[in-house]
């Protein structure tokens, strides 16, 4: 009597294709975890090449930063210097290196610039002339002016200077008090953006007297020559020579100050009144 192996054998058979489907679905898996890994390790690396590009211009960026503070504090140096080591303030350029920075730093003299603070209506307008406003405008642009950096001379006067800011369209009025920023001139009545980006070359709040013809450029020249035979405004400050000293790191922006040179002799040789970030 023969025994029958034939079960045996399909059971076999259909064990051996079971397993083989388990494997190949354990194959795939780990193939699609191989991928995944893969592309997971992709953007790691790319977001790490981008913080390391980030870290790299932020740290650049510092670099020309203090570049362009020790170009200012050496042009400052050489302001204040006597003899050979004495720098100008007619805008020459002078190349340093700073480390390991290329600096362009120029002293520029503010003393042929108008102080808004302290100018008479007849500079005021004078200077407005030189920048093409008509006569009658630039009177009345003058007059703004004084009524915004002085207290108004009674309450009937600032109630009626409120009326007619807010008969502009406008929801303040003039404070009484000097400008801090030349920017502030642009909320002055009449003021536009425009006119007060002509106006800015020429003027700073750091001249501490009137415009030196000797320093001035050609527009200041033709404002003192139409504001000739007003009585200068007096101030109380001490009358310090101010400069703007303007350091450019090579391929990055510049820094920009505004500085009064009190001299050697004084216990504080200089004043930084103002330090920002060029163009």
């Amino acid at each position: 009597m023969s025994v029958s192996r034939k079960p045996y054998a399909r059971a076999t058979t259909n064990t051996i294709k079971g397993g083989a489907g388990q494997q190949g679905f354990a194959l795939l898996i780990v193939l699609w975890s191989v991928v995944f890994l893969a592309f997971l390790m992709t953007q790691i690396l790319a977001d790490s090449r981008g913080a390391i590009l980030l870290a790299a211009n932020l740290r650049t960026g510092a670099q020309a930063r203090a570049a362009d503070d020790g170009a200012i504090n050496a042009a400052i140096f050489h302001a204040l210097a006597i003899g050979d080591g004495s720098w100008a303030a007619d805008a020459t350029p002078h190349e340093l290196t700073i480390g390991d920075v290329a600096v362009t730093v120029r002293i520029e003299n503010l003393a042929g610039r108008m102080n808004p603070n302290i100018a008479s209506a007849a500079q005021l307008t004078g200077l407005l002339r030189a920048v093409g406003e008509p006569g009658n405008a630039a009177t009345a642009l003058a007059g703004n002016i004084l009524d915004w950096r002085g207290p108004a001379p009674s309450q009937q006067a600032a109630a009626a200077l409120a009326d007619t800011y807010r008969a502009a369209g406008m929801r303040y009025g003039p404070p009484g008090a000097r400008f801090t920023d030349l920017d502030q001139l642009g909320d002055v009545l009449g003021f536009t953006p425009a006119l007060l980006a002509t106006l800015r070359p020429h003027l700073s709040l750091y001249q501490p007297g009137d415009p030196d013809p000797a320093a001035a450029d050609p527009i200041m020249r033709r404002a003192i020559a139409y504001a000739s035979g007003s009585n200068p405004v007096g101030t109380d400050d001490e009358g310090v020579p101010a400069v703007e000293i303007i350091a450019c790191a090579a391929g990055s922006a510049c820094r920009d100050a505004v500085v009064k040179l009190n001299g050697l002799g004084d216990a504080t040789p200089y004043q930084i009144e103002q330090l920002t970030d060029g163009q």
